[in-house]
């Protein structure tokens, strides 16, 4: 900025309690899942003193990794730097003796020592009165009913440096301006995330159980199905919703449909939910983006056609919190379909202090970046890519070329935009007119097949592992359900094949990345 008066003042940089927060992550060259190695704090406003700084930090291991990670150089320097110089000076010290340099001193280091300390002061003194009033907040809620005791009413939880914090903190509303341009967008931008499987409390580090929070979330590219859930009503706040994390159990028919010991989903459930109205309320599952609406008198509703068979992934409702608010289920039954909404009844919710809320120091936040790569060269890339791996496996495996028809090509296109807007809108468009031209450009005598994937990756090879491995959603004309391996072995008078890739960008350089597959050929058999 130009201009002096764009140059804040001394106290208010000297208030601007806004730490830098440091996230150290180890990303495997072949993929997997990302590690989280070092959590830091770095206090920035020692710069103020000199108009620069460079300091080595030391940072500290989470986790499992015991003690230091390594140290980090920082230096830091304020641009412009347009603040008024104090008379005094000090002498850098030189190396070996050598004349040292004089430098301005802008802002005593004992003011800035000053006001940290007084900070640390209030927050230790906020904090002991609001661990008081929390202790007998719980007491009055426990001594309710015997059963209160033992509900998932979560005061607490720890975060990834294992420092504790109340759940409250970790919420902070969340906008993507030009990024995200509705509350469904956002849902399916958080289940894009690749889903980290949580950690068995069992045996494991200070980690298990960690609430990671939204900036170390997308430090990562990847989070548990708590951090989707802090992540979502963050974003869910952003656009203006009435929105909680919801914590309760699991659905028993969700808890243990996988039978291997890996999927076995744990009993304590994180939710989303939207209030609709008083008696009503939205649920968002935030791994898999589906949603219901549940009400004591109608009971449990799919919102859409395709979740019709979908129950409802609470069997119980213990407390709901965003970044303002808690409240716990007084209840007597907490069955979720029978469950009074009501937040606002005394009688049915226990309400926290929303003035001890507020004075608490909350955990970072986060700016979600714009997509950074280009979507078209990508999408060329990713085409030129997968045309070699099936081309090279036909080759291989059926000993024939493969001819390309970029024309069918191109009209698998609109199929591949309709299936991204049903995935994120849960709306279908133009099925009949996409129906209408593959029949009208499919001789007759021939056969055509289609199959398409969706993936939340770039990676051609693995892409290409799935179209051998997976059953895709056929859209098929006349020939049943294929799959792509169905496809890549057809054999026929005019074959031609075609492929179509569209790259659908999101924050953070997170992306849908359909894949079309298809064939037509006469057959002779």
């Amino acid at each position: 900025q130009s201009g002096a008066e764009s140059m804040p003042s001394i106290d208010s940089l000297l208030d601007l309690r806004l730490p830098l927060h440091i996230r150290l992550v180890k990303r495997e060259k072949h993929g997997g899942n990302p590690t989280l190695i070092a959590c830091q704090e770095f206090e920035w406003r020692k710069v103020l003193v000199h108009g620069k700084l460079q300091v080595s930090i030391p940072l500290k291991g989470v986790g499992n990794l015991k003690g230091p990670a390594g140290l980090l150089e920082i230096r830091l320097e304020i641009r412009p730097l347009r603040l008024p110089a104090i008379k005094e000076s000090v002498e850098e010290k030189g190396e070996e003796g050598k004349m040292g340099i004089m430098l301005p001193v802008f802002v005593p280091e004992t003011s800035v020592e000053k006001q940290i300390e007084h900070e640390q002061r209030v927050e230790a003194g906020v904090l002991r009165r609001f661990f008081a009033y929390a202790k007998a907040w719980w007491r009055e809620y426990s001594q309710v009913r015997p059963s209160h005791r033992h509900r998932l009413v979560r005061l607490f939880a720890r975060s990834s440096d294992g420092s504790q914090g109340f759940v409250t903190t970790f919420l902070n509303p969340i906008q993507a301006p030009r990024m995200l341009d509705s509350s469904l967008h956002a849902a399916r931008f958080v289940t894009l995330i690749p889903k980290i499987p949580e950690i068995s409390l069992v045996g494991a580090g200070i980690d298990a159980g960690a609430w990671r929070g939204s900036q170390t979330h997308m430090a990562l590219r990847g989070g548990t199905q708590s951090d989707k859930a802090l992540l979502l009503t963050s974003l869910l706040l952003g656009f203006g919703l009435d929105a909680y994390v919801c914590i309760g159990i699991r659905n028993r028919d969700d808890r243990g449909k996988n039978k291997t010991e890996k999927d076995i989903q744990p009993p304590e459930a994180m939710v989303v939910i939207t209030r609709v109205t008083r008696a009503t309320v939205c649920i968002w599952e935030p791994v898999t983006g589906r949603r219901g609406q549940l009400d004591a008198k109608s009971g449990w509703t799919p919102i859409t056609q395709a979740s019709s068979n979908w129950s409802c992934p609470l069997e119980s409702v213990h407390c709901v919190f965003n970044h303002q608010q808690l409240y716990a289920n007084l209840q007597p039954i907490d069955k979720c379909d029978a469950c009074n909404w009501d937040l606002g009844d005394q009688t049915k919710w226990k309400a926290f202090s929303q003035e001890a809320i507020q004075v608490l120091p909350r955990f970072p936040g986060v700016v979600l970046l714009p997509y950074s790569g280009d979507r078209l060269e990508q999408e060329a890339k990713l085409e030129m890519n997968l045309k070699e791996l099936v081309a090279q496996h036909r080759k291989d495996e059926l000993k024939v070329d493969t001819i390309w028809s970029d024309s069918l090509a191109y009209m698998l296109t609109p199929a591949l935009a309709a299936y991204e807007a049903e995935r994120c809108t849960k709306t279908t468009y133009g099925n009949p007119e996409f129906q209408q031209a593959i029949k009208r450009n499919i001789p007759v005598g021939h056969v055509f097949k289609a199959v398409p994937f969706c993936f939340n990756h770039r990676n051609p090879r693995r892409m290409f592992t799935a179209f051998l491995g997976l059953q895709g959603k056929s859209v098929s004309k006349g020939t049943g359900f294929p799959s792509a391996v169905d496809i890549l072995k057809s054999k026929g008078d005019s074959i031609r094949f075609a492929l179509r890739v569209r790259v659908f960008k999101y924050p953070e350089d997170i992306c849908a990345v359909w894949a079309i597959l298809a064939v037509k050929y006469r057959d002779v058999d």
